[in-house]
């Protein structure tokens, strides 16, 4: 997955399967799910972003991202997840919450663009194009000094996280349909 459509036909994906996650969730779970919204962005709007991020140097497919797509909020998904809209991402890197280089276990530069309810962050590799999922160092300024057991690499590259989201997200939309029926039957 990297062209337009591909990021567009995710995105419809990805909000209709949220919408089935929430319809079931309180049947399921026994209290009201969170919200969660996966945006897409006018094309305009999308190239402004791209530019205005090149700019702070994010790197590359992130930009291919939000030329298409915002933010997604899904809070009760495992221990939940949320990719950054533009605005986010650029305040908390100018804020100094996102790191843009990673030492110690890892030497790398990166664009931090989804945290999890964990406290941990995601952040795409400028070098390898991989996705880290950064759990345990200390953050100093813009630099992230990773603990050997501080990180694991979520994904080989964005496009692969954004699959294991989508198939994260189908999953438990499935087990939600499963446990309903179960329900039903009794």
């Amino acid at each position: 997955m990297s062209s337009f459509m591909d990021l567009r036909d995710w995105g419809m994906k990805m909000a209709r399967l949220a919408e089935e996650f929430v319809a079931g969730f309180e049947a399921v779970h026994a209290y009201p799910p969170g919200a969660h919204t996966v945006c897409t962005v006018p094309a305009a709007g999308g190239m402004v972003s791209a530019t205005a991020l090149a700019r702070q140097g994010v790197a590359g497919p992130l930009l291919e991202y939000y030329s298409h797509l915002g933010s997604v909020a899904l809070p009760d998904l495992g221990t939940g997840i949320w990719i950054d809209d533009v605005s986010s991402l650029t305040a908390q890197a100018e804020t100094g919450n996102y790191p843009n280089r990673l030492t110690g276990a890892v030497d790398d530069t990166v664009s931090v663009f989804a945290t999890d309810g964990g406290g941990a962050m995601y952040a795409l590799s400028h070098t390898t194009g991989c996705v880290y999922h950064l759990t345990a160092g200390a953050l100093t300024g813009s630099t992230f000094e990773l603990e050997k057991t501080g990180y694991s690499t979520a994904a080989e590259d964005l496009w692969s996280f954004l699959d294991q989201l989508h198939a994260h997200l189908a999953t438990a939309v499935e087990a939600q349909h499963a446990a309903l029926r179960e329900a039903h039957r009794r």
